[in-house]
């Protein structure tokens, strides 16, 4: 199997800020491992991460107690789905088991100030990213989806990634993670599965 990554982010000048997406791409009996391809560079991420990959019970206002960030879990999960829902798609399920993970990512890619840095180590098939937004996490989720929803549609990833990944069928649940910095600003994923 062949996993291909592919990376789109995009300067948004008039917010100060950057918003990123990251999306796997498997091509069973290509005939090539991860390291055969030149559009491997990076990586899988790995498989590590706490997820079970299998989720949670799902539902609208599940509560994770783990989760220092429930809150804004749970309001990022419902923004992403009032976007699908804007043109007819189902809901997304919260993945509630990968939550914790999410925050972990969250942080090491604030820590080494590298978007999508620590993408697959919670088994997510794609990836959205805001990193280092101003706070508290409700304005950052407010203008960060709007901005990757924004994008779309569209067919071309490196343009419409964000977009591409919040309106995909493929996946059926999103995890949500946060991490602010000693400075205040946060870091946050969106992992899809």
């Amino acid at each position: 199997m062949l996993r291909r990554c592919g990376i789109a982010c995009v300067v948004y000048l008039s917010v100060a800020a950057l918003a990123c997406t990251v999306e796997v791409v498997e091509d069973e009996g290509a005939g090539e491992t991860a390291g055969d391809s030149a559009d491997d560079e990076g990586g899988d991420g790995g498989d590590g991460g706490d997820a079970s990959g299998d989720g949670g019970d799902g539902g609208d206002s599940e509560s994770n107690p783990d989760n220092p960030h429930d809150d804004p879990a749970q309001e990022c999960v419902d923004r992403i789905n009032m976007f699908r829902a804007t043109i007819d798609l189902p809901p997304l399920e919260r993945w509630v088991d990968a939550e914790v993970c999410s925050n972990g990512q969250s942080e090491d890619d604030a820590a080494t100030n590298t978007p999508h840095g620590a993408f697959g180590a919670c088994n997510e098939s794609a990836q959205n990213e805001c990193p280092g937004w101003p706070g508290p996490p409700s304005a950052m989720l407010e203008g960060c989806l709007q901005l990757m929803w924004d994008e779309g549609p569209g067919e071309d990833f490196s343009e419409h990634g964000h977009y591409i990944n919040m309106s995909s069928t493929q996946y059926t649940k999103v995890a949500c993670g946060f991490f602010e910095t000693a400075e205040g600003s946060w870091w946050s994923v969106q992992n899809f599965k």
